[in-house]
């Protein structure tokens, strides 16, 4: 599913000269409990998850995700499991069992980033942080995306959502915006 901030996130670390892939799946197993034929049983299962922003240069490897509003403690909990399953495909080192990937994290710093979209109480944001998560609110990387973009003549076209911000630049609609509101 295509997400706005996704690709502007994709897009700000594009600018920066990182190589990116949006909505990259990985796979992860997990214990569950059922109940067949009357018993209660656990067992494993096979799942998959995806990384909403992957970016790499030749210094580090960005796992990136993207929450809209972090304001339950069990929302960040959830943050923090899904980190700790993209680390252990990490370190199992393979996709599948055939395609390696061990080469991803070598000689590279690894970051682990959440970017929110609204306001998210700090008590909440520091469940992440604990976790060696770092946390940014997505208003800062828009604020640098526009000023990348009000330097800019052009903007390439695969991308939609830059495409709009240039178009709202040129049209001098992104000084209307400023005035209205709180960005």
């Amino acid at each position: 599913m295509e997400n706005f901030i996704e690709e502007l996130i994709g897009e700000y670390y594009k600018t920066k000269g990182y190589f990116v892939t949006t909505n990259y799946w990985i796979p992860f197993t997990s214990k569950r409990n059922r109940i067949q034929k009357g018993k209660e049983h656990d067992y494993v299962a096979r799942s998959w998850t995806d990384i909403d922003v992957l970016a790499s240069n030749k210094e580090e490897l960005l796992i990136i995700q993207i929450k809209a509003i972090i304001n339950q403690k069990s929302t960040a909990e959830k943050v923090n499991v899904y980190f700790d399953r993209v680390e252990q495909f990490l370190q199992d080192g393979e996709l599948n069992h055939k395609t390696k990937i061990d080469w991803w994290t070598k000689d590279v710093k690894v970051r682990k980033i959440v970017i929110y979209e609204y306001y998210s109480p700090d008590a909440y944001l520091q469940i992440i942080k604990n976790n060696k998560i770092e946390v940014f609110c997505f208003k800062d990387y828009l604020m640098e995306l526009l000023d990348y973009i009000s330097e800019k003549e052009g903007v390439k076209e695969e991308n939609a959502c830059m495409r709009l911000l240039h178009c709202l630049k040129n049209y001098g609609l992104l000084n209307k915006i400023n005035k209205n509101s709180s960005l």
